[in-house]
């Protein structure tokens, strides 16, 4: 029978969720988590012997993750699996980077085949996509079911030691390399072929692919610093205490303005970040590090810059997709121009 070692996070394994984000490395024996519902996928032609668990930040921190190296490659050669798989992560950020990060070194140190899943906007994909196998996945856990039959798939044919297709043909992400092959015909035939059917409107597929860059315009710079206007904005998750407008702790669909006309500072235990991809201890015990008011006062002050925007714009910039983000980041466009004000200092995480 085949065999596979499997890699989930804290929270999958049942440990708990952002406050045990720093938990090390662990593994049981058997599947665990999401690594049962691959199995189930595979029937009895492929089992995980091992499920290994480790916590998002611990991954992400390079020293630990470098100092847990050693130990990950002896939890994995000792059972010597034919394949390792890891998530999905769907748009979970640190999650996916953990994921495609663990895959990239068993793959490449281990030689190992290696196999992830996630959501196309995770920043997993174009960190460590051009050398990996990462499958598509729904944005959020909520189609695991869905996710999982692909990723599954591929892994066993990767553990059967079958030969590879194109992006295209196996459903994972392009990585972006090419290789030679031979064709029964020649490239003149076949992209007349490809031209015809697109005059035509039938479907086709062309082979090299052109790569699409949305273009935006960089913002004029500012001319006259003494009489900006500038307001502050954060996708740190930055707001009063108790969240008041409910704001989402990650795939935001709306924001939050705060008035900040009459302070001078922001205090800690009167706003808080509710961020549900990072640590926000700091954030939240030095609000400044997020909005610096207290800074761009003395600007204002010593006439460096002409004022700051009585409000400042707020919300969680983690899973939020690109569509959502544009219309929100519209909407405050319009209003800072409504307003007079002349430039913005965005701060993110």
């Amino acid at each position: 029978m085949l065999k596979a070692v499997y890699y989930i996070n804290q929270f999958y394994a049942g440990i708990g969720g952002e406050a045990m984000a720093d938990v090390g490395l662990s593994c049981e024996e058997g599947a665990k988590g999401p690594a049962m519902a691959a199995e189930a996928q595979w029937g009895e032609e492929m089992k995980v012997v091992r499920t290994i668990i480790c916590g998002d930040n611990y991954v992400n921190t390079d020293t630990k993750y470098e100092a847990m190296l050693g130990e990950l490659r002896q939890r994995i050669l000792e059972v010597q699996p034919d394949v390792f798989v890891a998530g999905p992560a769907f748009n979970a950020g640190r999650y996916g980077v953990a994921c495609a990060k663990v895959c990239d070194y068993v793959r490449r140190e281990l030689g190992i085949p290696a196999v992830t899943a996630m959501w196309w906007e995770n920043p997993a994909i174009g960190m460590y996509g051009k050398d990996n196998y990462i499958f598509p996945t729904t944005e959020t856990a909520a189609g695991m079911r869905k996710s999982m039959p692909p990723m599954a798939k591929f892994a066993l044919k990767l553990a059967r030691k079958e030969e590879i297709g194109p992006a295209r043909t196996e459903g994972y992400f392009r990585t972006g390399h090419r290789y030679n092959e031979y064709h029964e015909k020649t490239g003149a035939e076949r992209v007349v072929e490809m031209l015809l059917d697109k005059l035509n409107g039938r479907p086709y597929t062309t082979e090299v692919p052109l790569r699409g860059f949305e273009q935006v315009a960089a913002a004029p710079k500012v001319t006259e610093l003494n009489e900006a206007v500038v307001a502050l904005i954060t996708t740190g998750g930055l707001v009063p205490v108790g969240n008041p407008d409910k704001l989402k702790q990650a795939f935001a669909d709306n924001y939050g303005k705060y008035d900040i006309s009459n302070l001078d500072s922001l205090d800690k235990g009167v706003y808080e970040s509710i961020h549900g991809g990072y640590d926000t201890t700091d954030a939240s015990n030095d609000p400044h590090r997020l909005v610096p008011l207290d800074q761009m006062r003395e600007l204002e002050r010593e006439g460096v810059i002409k004022s700051v925007f009585p409000y400042f714009y707020t919300l969680c910039g983690v899973g939020t997709n690109v569509e959502n983000s544009k219309e929100m980041g519209q909407r405050i466009a319009a209003d800072l121009k409504k307003s007079g004000v002349t430039a913005a200092l965005l701060t993110s995480t």
